[in-house]
């Protein structure tokens, strides 16, 4: 299973991890969780619940994937209305993604909600750049209130 392929540099994306209602000119949830099994439920909930979302597996896939949506390298793309960050992530940690993002004007504004099962967070302000926090295991419906939180404005019709 491969979330994307890369090709000339230019991330080339793998429909496997995208919901249906995915399209580049509409708000979507970005999902980045190394564990497959966790983001394929993820992204069937973003589905079920009405949601457009893109997951990524591996997370040395995620900065190129921004850069290119903030650059408008390909048409139409534009960044995530959400990010659901996994922190613990071989490759580049979401410790690293959430603070990469915090870093730069245009992701700032970007909401990055993490999970992580490490006890040591308790809350969104242990992590630069994260908005939110999640602990896992989850509930679904916690997480449910959290993604309604930051994405009610960005539903789809």
């Amino acid at each position: 299973m491969k979330c994307q392929k890369n090709v000339d540099s230019v991330v080339v994306l793998d429909e496997e991890y995208m919901t249906p209602a995915f399209t580049r000119s509409q708000p979507y949830v970005l999902v980045a969780d190394d564990d497959r099994d966790i983001l394929a439920v993820i992204m069937l909930l973003l589905e079920t619940e009405g949601y457009a979302g893109l997951g990524f597996a591996d997370s040395r896939k995620v900065l190129p994937f921004l850069m290119q949506a903030e650059q408008g390298l390909e048409k139409d793309l534009r960044l995530p209305a959400v990010v659901l960050l996994d922190l613990m992530m071989p490759g580049i940690s979401g410790y690293d993604i959430a603070a990469w993002l915090n870093m730069h004007p245009w992701g700032a504004h970007v909401p990055v909600i993490v999970m992580t099962a490490d006890d040591r967070i308790h809350s969104a302000s242990d992590i630069r750049g994260a908005s939110d926090w999640l602990s896992k295991p989850f509930q679904i419906d916690v997480l449910l209130e959290k993604l309604e939180r930051y994405l009610a404005p960005s539903r789809l019709p």
